[in-house]
């Protein structure tokens, strides 16, 4: 194969990246590689991946697969700085990294070295995140059921937690907890057993354990 005597790279237009849902795959740099003979082989980057290529291209005339080899490097170099910067706005789910280093365009033999690496470095922990996760929803006033649904959205399963569910509730302080809720909120007019245990039950207590909640703050206002 001909050596590579030219990169081109191309950004997409900044109205179609900020069209673009924060949970959509974001729009891709497109990259080609000119060989000598004049054909082109084409390739797609993480925009701030076409970005580092356009400020310093890797030296040419080169072979092609150095080429490839070059910009598949930088694409891992460039994912493990987005996990680190996204981990110092806050803690993250490995499984939540994945998904989000997908939606930049990162391919998966990139993407999971480093997380791998990650790992070793202690910069991702799922059990850490989990136990901090679950005390911090219930400081807002969580339940149980609507935890570990966005736990298992996050790709963990409180199962896996050391001691789970005992180490992390009782009866007595999701009913604590669903009564501080309660207290905080004024009684409908109409229905109020029936819109209050709703409401709590939205919060992730169980059924059982709303209605003895509710019980409780109607009889305090009769």
């Amino acid at each position: 194969m001909p050596d590579a005597v030219a990169l081109e790279v191309r950004l997409p237009e900044r109205g179609a990246r900020a069209a673009m849902g924060p949970s959509a795959k974001k729009p891709m740099a497109e990259v080609s590689v000119i060989l000598a003979d004049e054909t082109r082989l084409e390739i797609v980057v993480p925009v701030r991946v076409g970005r580092l290529l356009m400020e310093g291209e890797p030296p040419l005339p080169a072979e092609a697969d150095e080429i490839f080899s070059h910009i598949h490097a930088l694409e891992a170099r460039v994912a493990m700085t987005q996990v680190t910067e996204m981990l110092g706005r806050r803690d993250h789910s490995i499984d939540e990294v994945r998904v989000k280093l997908r939606q930049y365009g990162y391919r998966p033999e990139e993407i999971e070295p480093v997380l791998s690496r990650a790992q070793e470095l202690r910069y991702l922990d799922d059990t850490r995140f989990a136990v901090y996760f679950v005390e911090e929803r219930k400081r807002r006033g969580w339940g149980r059921r609507k935890i570990e649904l966005e736990l298992s959205r996050k790709g963990i399963s409180p199962d896996d937690l050391l001691g789970y569910p005992d180490r992390f509730f009782s009866e007595d302080e999701d009913l604590e907890r669903a009564r501080a809720l309660l207290d905080r909120k004024s009684i409908p007019a109409a229905r109020p057993f029936e819109k209050l245990v709703r409401f709590l039950m939205g919060k992730g207590f169980s059924y059982s354990l709303a209605a003895d909640a509710v019980h409780g703050r109607l009889g305090e206002e009769e």
